[in-house]
């Protein structure tokens, strides 16, 4: 693979060979190497190719590097200058056997190009290097390719990612501190302390690990979810690291699990199908915290939310057939069509507002994460359908999920016209203008609209 002389190329190192230690790159943190997840984190940034250096590495992981596409095995530095001469792209930079968060990658790779370090200018974790009086280099850096190549051509003989530390440095770089970078990731719905550890010992792995856990856990969830999941999830996230299992697989697992329990509602094995679909819940979590924390992202991920949904609506689906087997006829039709649309419209409001905001409407503000606590969902609704079924009210059970269904819609559509609408008139001038020119007379007016 040609290195492009135009995109943006990263580079990775294994670090040093030292006798009787594992080279720092090589030291495995939830199930794979670092220097795998770092090149992972560039590509994800948006690298165009990836240099890897260390000389004599491993057989499977050379396999697995291979296996990603776009990746160079650079033995030693006076070959990497050679790759680099006459680049005019730039080289994004990764400090050896750091586990780094996702985003302090991206923040320099899709920034503008140029030299820069991303630094801690405060309270700077344990192991980070120093750069200056209170700066210490937080892992990350940008130079010109050809700067970096004159760089290692001028001292050959000097360790690369250190010589190119320092030439990055000495071209008046631009500092980014990390305290400059919202925390906030939009996936997780919540501020999430960006991830940064260098692990020495097995301490330091166990920490790093727990660290990419906690960073894993999206925020703004129901009761269940946010209650009642989590340690199940952890826990099976820790069996799967160490093993070849994808977050497909288990996206996929969990699909079958889902077609058997519409295939017991259907069938009136009612108390089963709905023990399994408790189980289902925590494992719908395990896909996305064993994607984060490996970084083992597919562009199919999305298409699980569409396939969580499709067996929800076949799971009451099934229930409305049971029960219109069972003598209540059009009326179990009537309540599975009521649940399921307006689940599905609740889902396109909120797949609307946040194309048009660029935020989750669940996560807006404190009224709308309270709610959605405890608004009607998939784990909401068949917990609350639980107690019904250990009564052998299920009926009764399915008639209380259609009011839980019409309320939370209810109130969701009202937030979203009121958040939007707020949205508007603060960002849109044209749609704030036409909102106040056809404003109902018989309606109060709001501050600053004309008389």
């Amino acid at each position: 693979m040609p290195v492009s002389a135009s995109r943006l190329v990263a580079l990775v190192s294994a670090g040093d060979a030292v006798p009787g230690q594992t080279r720092r790159g090589l030291c495995e943190v939830a199930g794979r190497t670092i220097l795998e997840r770092q090149v992972r984190l560039a590509f994800r940034a948006g690298a165009a190719g990836v240099i890897v250096l260390g000389a004599a590495l491993p057989a499977d992981i050379e396999r697995r590097l291979v296996g990603l596409g776009r990746v160079i095995l650079c033995p030693s530095g006076a070959e990497l200058a050679r790759l680099l001469s006459g680049e005019t792209g730039d080289l994004l930079l990764v400090e050896p056997g750091v586990v780094v968060d996702e985003r302090l990658v991206e923040a320099v790779a899709r920034g503008p190009a140029g030299a820069k370090v991303l630094v801690f200018d405060e309270a700077p974790p344990a192991g980070a290097e120093r750069l200056g009086a209170s700066e210490h280099w937080a892992s990350v850096a940008r130079m010109p390719c050809r700067n970096a190549a004159d760089a290692l051509a001028s001292h050959p003989d000097w360790e690369p990612v250190g010589t190119l530390l320092r030439a990055v440095l000495a071209a008046d770089a631009v500092l980014v501190p990390v305290a400059s970078l919202p925390t906030y990731a939009e996936g997780r719905r919540r501020d999430v302390p960006f991830v940064w550890a260098r692990p020495v010992s097995a301490g330091g792995r166990s920490e790093a690990e727990q660290q990419l856990l906690a960073a894993a856990q999206k925020g703004c969830l129901d009761w269940p979810a946010r209650w009642l999941h989590p340690p199940v999830e952890n826990a099976i996230v820790r069996l799967l690291w160490p093993t070849a299992v994808t977050p497909n697989m288990v996206t996929l697992a969990t699909a079958v699990l889902g077609v058997i329990a519409i295939g017991l509602l259907a069938t009136g094995a009612l108390l089963p199908a709905l023990v399994l679909i408790l189980v289902i819940g925590p494992l719908d979590g395990v896909d996305g915290k064993l994607a984060r924390t490996r970084v083992e992202f597919s562009r199919w991920g999305d298409l699980e939310h569409v396939l969580d949904k499709i067996l929800e609506y076949g799971w009451f689906a099934a229930l409305g057939w049971w029960f219109a087997g069972q003598g209540h006829g059009l009326a179990a039709w009537l309540i599975a069509a009521i649940i399921i649309v307006f689940a599905f419209l609740e889902a396109i409001h909120g797949e609307i507002f946040r194309r048009m905001t660029g935020r989750q409407l669940d996560d807006w503000g404190p009224f709308e994460r309270h709610f959605r606590l405890v608004a009607g969902r998939r784990n909401t609704f068949f917990w609350t359908l639980l107690p019904f079924g250990v009564a052998g009210l299920w009926w009764e059970g399915f008639v209380a999920l259609m009011g839980y269904a019409s309320l939370t819609f209810a109130i969701a559509h009202w937030r979203f016209l009121f958040r939007l609408t707020a949205f508007v008139r603060q960002e849109a001038p044209a749609a704030r203008r036409n909102l106040e020119a056809t404003h109902y007379a018989f309606l109060p007016k709001r501050s600053g609209q004309a008389s």
